[in-house]
């Protein structure tokens, strides 16, 4: 309306105008289709009115197209991670199920292998009370002891087959062992039908000694007659003697002259 009244009065402003120019008869002649004049500038005021509301809805639209995108972005953002972290299930997947086929050939030997283990262990100590009692008589009743022991636990109904397989490793493990190391220690041992106490000394498996507590009788283990025989006393009280300290740590470390049992030829 307010437009109307403008152009309404600038229509007056014209008609006054043109009557100074023109006379007022041109004037009116001029002006006679001035509501066609009107009902144009209504029309433009509509139009005006209408491409404003246009205008609204398209940016209405174009902010609803803008946060319509960001959102499938963002869909899509979640959909390749979706899709890389599916594609490292199934690696895993197909490395279970690898896994899995091991297992099951596993378990299908289990029963084989249950059968089989007693009898393996039995062979295990019987071989290995057989290379005790050809072996140089250390420690016998120690020796002796832990061999009944891995006997025992596989006698044992309630010990699982493992910790019997265990049990006859250590003993191989222990008598392994001594092949590596050196020991004195004291015991008492038959001599030309005698008791005597004595300090032994043990070079790996390559030489056993003794020696009496009174230090007058010196002698080694002859494996090939599998008894103890006496040493001369002018050759090797010292040298026992000094091995002695050396295996106990009391002198350093020197090149022993001990007795050692060659080889023979089978």
């Amino acid at each position: 309306m307010k437009n109307r009244r403008i152009n309404r009065l600038s229509m007056s402003a014209l008609v006054v105008l043109m009557s100074s120019l023109f006379g007022v008869a041109q004037a009116q002649d001029i002006l006679v289709d001035s509501s066609i004049l009107d009902q144009a500038m209504d029309v433009l005021g509509e139009k005006y009115s209408e491409s404003a509301e246009v205008q609204v809805e398209i940016t209405r639209l174009a902010n609803e197209a803008s946060s319509t995108f960001e959102e499938f972005k963002r869909a899509n953002d979640n959909l390749e991670s979706l899709l890389v972290l599916n594609a490292g299930y199934r690696r895993q997947i197909a490395a279970q199920e690898e896994q899995i086929a091991t297992l099951d050939e596993s378990i299908a030997s289990v029963e084989q292998v249950t059968r089989e283990i007693p009898l393996l262990m039995e062979k295990m100590l019987a071989a290995l009370e057989q290379f005790i009692s050809l072996d140089y008589p250390f420690r016998m009743d120690e020796r002796m002891a832990r061999l009944q022991f891995a006997r025992d636990a596989i006698d044992n109904p309630d010990v699982s087959i493992a910790e019997k397989f265990r049990q006859v490793l250590v003993m191989y493990q222990t008598e392994a062992a001594f092949g590596r190391t050196n020991e004195t220690y004291p015991d008492t041992i038959e001599i030309g039908g005698t008791e005597r106490d004595v300090n032994v000394v043990r070079i790996g498996r390559v030489s056993l000694m003794y020696q009496t507590t009174d230090r007058l009788v010196t002698g080694a283990w002859d494996n090939s007659t599998r008894q103890w025989v006496e040493l001369p006393a002018s050759e090797y009280r010292q040298e026992a003697q000094q091995a002695n300290r050396v295996v106990s740590n009391l002198d350093a470390p020197s090149i022993l002259f001990l007795p050692v049992m060659a080889p023979e030829a089978q």
